[in-house]
């Protein structure tokens, strides 16, 4: 099969980590650890296990930081290189087992935990139904592999052959929801779970900070799933601050106006030190960092109202000083919102993937879905997906379904 395959090397690592900011071809050239590559589609761990043709699969962010070596080093002992990337993923059952049906269309759950991994008995997290927190990713019949994408033994979803997934990461797509919606539930199943975790009441105020596809979906999940009052968002580009809009925030504020218009809008006052950012006494009741930059970290403390909770949604950079003065003396709570699992919604018991399911129809989700790149193509596609702000993307993908590349409507 046709794959991009990761392969890692200190030399390589050490590249990209310092050189690829000034040189971004370094990402897809000859000395990238990316590379389209012929190899044998994967095997199955055991009898239970489903293949998978992708049909669609996106391009995240966490996979243009591995890509850059810009990610953390803390994920490199839960992770096997060499592995096909691509977690968001789309796909056609080959061959019917496990009570799946040749021809079925599913979405992946990337998370590899104890079910996959054979683990018995399962750890407390995925006997919970949080497995995305499974303690066993390094342990058990396939190689260590905190989701599909970064393990050796499973396939990714950028390949033009298959992958291999465990009946428990598959979710059918219902017929009205189209590939391109589908292609997208894993990001906003991590948009519903973030959303859900901080469940802002009437009374509350929710800030989301940043706007590209986590947290355009952020908004999203916040409208339809929780309660929040008031849905304020920060986007930068044009189209990012029209979808916000569409997808349910009240009011779209500028970066530029962090701490000029925004602590007006949130009913405070910025005042200015000597030195840094300006303090913000009062805030918003529930603030979600869906960047994970040091700066946007810091401004979601920051913004927080006393006795405030934050919500870091975008996954944080391996470099991250920030003054946490306010964090101190707000006594604001931080909390990581990851990945998804099992949620108590409105008196059910459900899963991220099912109201993901549920509400991708409700706001257009197929239309935040584009360009389209064929694998060959990847070098395009990677750079449109780290243009895609200044371009009006939400979401870049790859099309294994024969289309070639083809520009998505605007939503």
């Amino acid at each position: 099969m046709r794959a991009l395959v990761y392969r890692k090397s200190i030399p390589r690592y050490l590249l990209m980590r310092f050189g690829a900011k000034r040189v971004r071809n370094l990402e897809t050239g000859r000395l990238s650890p990316l590379q389209l590559e012929d190899l044998p589609d994967p095997g199955l761990p055991a009898p239970e296990w489903v293949r998978v043709r992708p049909l669609l699969s996106g391009i995240c962010g966490s996979d243009l930081g591995t890509l850059s070596s810009e990610n953390s080093p803390y994920f490199s002992p839960i992770t096997s290189p060499p592995f096909v990337m691509g977690h968001e993923v789309v796909g056609m059952v080959i061959e019917e087992n496990s009570g799946f049906r040749a021809g079925e269309r599913v979405v992946v759950e990337p998370a590899l935990g104890c079910a996959a991994r054979a683990m018995e008995p399962p750890c407390p997290y995925c006997g919970s139904g949080r497995h995305a927190l499974c303690l066993n990713v390094a342990k058990g019949e396939i190689s260590p592999g905190i989701q599909t994408g970064f393990c050796r033994d499973t396939g990714g979803g950028w390949s033009r052959g298959t992958l291999v997934a465990h009946p428990t990461q598959l979710h059918r797509v219902p017929d009205e929801v189209p590939d391109e919606a589908a292609v997208a539930i894993e990001p906003l199943a991590c948009a519903v779970h973030a959303a859900l975790k901080a469940a802002p009441g009437p009374d509350e105020a929710a800030l989301v900070i940043g706007a590209g596809n986590i947290g355009l979906f952020t908004v999203a999940a916040l409208r339809q799933l929780t309660d929040a009052g008031r849905i304020i968002c920060v986007a930068k580009h044009g189209r990012q601050r029209k979808e916000a809009l569409r997808l349910g925030a009240d009011e779209v504020v500028h970066p530029k106006e962090t701490y000029t218009t925004l602590p007006g809008t949130l009913g405070t006052e910025a005042y200015r030190p000597e030195l840094g950012k300006p303090v913000v006494m009062g805030g918003a009741d529930r603030v979600f960092d869906c960047v994970g930059s040091p700066g946007t970290m810091e401004d979601a403390v920051r913004l927080a109202r006393p006795g405030g909770e934050v919500a870091l949604v975008g996954m944080p950079g391996a470099r991250s000083c920030l003054d946490l003065t306010a964090l101190w003396y707000k006594e604001v709570s931080v909390a990581g919102t990851y990945a998804y699992g099992v949620e108590e919604y409105r008196g059910e018991r459900t899963t991220s993937f099912a109201l993901a399911m549920r509400i991708a129809p409700k706001i257009r989700l197929d239309t935040m879905v584009g360009p389209r790149f064929r694998l060959e193509e990847y070098r395009e596609a990677i750079a449109a997906a780290r243009a895609s702000g200044p371009r009006g993307h939400v979401k870049v993908v790859f099309d294994h379904r024969g289309h070639g590349h083809q520009a998505s409507g605007f939503g």
